[in-house]
Parts: structure tokens; sequence; C-alpha cells
């Protein structure tokens, strides 16, 4: 029986992430300054880290309000 794995929030907010900086072709140290003001905001996800929720909230709410093609992700 195969049961599918679901993912953590983690997982999904870092899928999120990067899907973002693929679709508009921001380099990941531009993301993280405009986001939060972090140029090291991607890397430190990338290592593993992850951000406390309100962090996390103006992220993704920096990922709505500047996404050209008006998606987010469907990894969710």
């Amino acid at each position: 029986m195969n049961i599918p794995i679901m993912q953590t929030f983690t997982q999904q907010f870092r899928e999120e992430v990067e899907s973002f900086l693929k679709r508009t072709g921001t380099k990941p140290t531009e993301f993280g300054r405009q986001a939060i003001g972090d140029p090291s905001l991607v890397l430190n996800l990338r290592r593993g880290r992850s951000p406390t929720l309100a962090t996390a909230d103006r992220i993704l709410g920096y990922i709505r309000e500047n996404d050209p093609s008006g998606q987010r992700s469907r990894s969710r």
C-alpha cells in the first residue's frame, strides 16, 4: 500500500520561494533584500533554517504582490 507522503510547511514554503525565483528570474540576494531586507534569506533557507511565522507571512505577502503571473506555486 502506497501512502502519499505529505510535505511539511517548511518544505512547501521553500518550494514556494524557489518557484517564485524561477518564475521571475529574481536573484536570491535581491529577493531576500526586497522581501524582508535580508540578502542572506534564500541562502539560509537552502541551508535548512526556518523563518518565524511572522517572517514567512511577510515573504509570502511579497510573493503575492510581486508575482507577474498572478499565480503562486501549486505545490500546496
